[in-house]
């Protein structure tokens, strides 16, 4: 699973383990000012990436995205195991369109997030 924190106004999402190697980053950083929002959503692995949409990571199809994914034209990180809680940040002007994270506490999560864009 991943970590959410935030530190001086940055979201930080630190991966976990094996799982830096999985998804080919340790860390992604973003200011909360490129934050959209936030959304716990226990139905996102119904959408996950489909043949072909992997650009760098690991696509164990029915059990763990992990990396970068291209879906609809839109760049998007993976770090999700099947039925983890996972979390949807959407961002603008970052690398990535979205960030679909597993976390220990989906709904903790996305009010922590919200609370700081929010300040």
């Amino acid at each position: 699973m991943a970590k959410v924190e935030i530190k001086n106004d940055q979201l930080i999402i630190s991966m976990e383990g094996a799982r830096k190697l999985w998804a080919m980053k340790s860390e992604i950083a973003t200011p909360l000012t490129n934050v959209m929002g936030a959304t716990a959503d226990p139905d996102v692995w119904e959408d996950t990436p489909k043949f072909g949409e992997k650009r760098v990571g690991v696509d164990a199809y029915g059990h763990y995205f992990a990396g970068t994914f291209v879906q609809d034209s839109n760049k998007i990180f993976y770090d999700l195991k099947r039925k983890e809680d996972a979390v949807v940040i959407t961002l603008k002007d970052e690398e990535f369109s979205r960030l679909i994270i597993g976390v220990e506490d989906p709904q903790a999560t996305v009010a922590m997030i919200e609370q700081a864009m929010n300040r």
